[in-house]
């Protein structure tokens, strides 16, 4: 179980910032910003926050 709790916690961790990443690379050079990717990042930093809380017994 532990396992999987770390593996969820750096599959989220990584998605979000690679989300952050294309959301920087989109409004730097195309001055725009792009919503999925931002809701994107949000979801996947609060999945990351609750897999590091999860407590393993």
């Amino acid at each position: 179980m532990k396992i999987l709790k770390w593996f969820l916690f750096v599959l989220c961790t990584i998605l979000c910032i690679v989300s952050l990443v294309v959301v920087y690379l989109m409004y730097s050079n195309l001055s725009f910003i792009d919503y999925p990717y931002v809701i994107s990042a949000l979801v996947n930093a609060i999945a990351a926050t609750l897999a590091y809380n999860y407590k393993v017994k």
